[in-house]
């Protein structure tokens, strides 16, 4: 299967891509910077029109989506990253044809711990930071 995936340097890419290649997949990676591999084309999510190219060129399969900005604890522009980034690579997709996009998701739902949260996890229903309708009684 050919695989196009943007955000391939990220902690999660990085272990990704080459389990990807070792289950004999051809991966295309987008990478901001020349060099990173091979398999890297250079662009931009935020490139709209580059984006589509490359994806086109590519011919993916499947375009898998592991874009983050969180390497500087820099929220608003992991939002921004989540919000046009994602319109740019799922609109890039639709235009070169591909029928299946995956994308990573993230969700600051489980109380703190000191290992990472698994399905066992109970949610933080106590956090400030969630939805009203988890902190009131049903």
């Amino acid at each position: 299967m050919r695989i196009f995936v943007a955000g391939a340097s990220g902690v999660i890419g990085r272990h990704l891509v080459p389990l990807l290649v070792a289950q004999g997949h051809e991966v295309t990676t987008l990478s901001r910077r020349a060099g990173e591999s091979s398999s890297s084309v250079v662009g931009d999510v935020y490139d709209r029109d580059r984006l589509r190219e490359l994806v086109a060129a590519a011919r993916p399969d499947v375009v898998m989506h592991q874009l983050t900005d969180l390497g500087t604890r820099d929220f608003a522009a992991n939002s921004r990253i989540r919000r046009e980034g994602t319109r740019n690579l799922v609109d890039a997709a639709l235009a070169a044809g591909v029928r299946r996009v995956i994308s990573q998701s993230i969700a600051w739902a489980y109380e703190p711990g000191s290992t990472p949260a698994d399905e066992s996890t109970p949610l933080d229903v106590r956090s400030s930071a969630h939805p009203t309708f988890l902190n009131s009684p049903t």
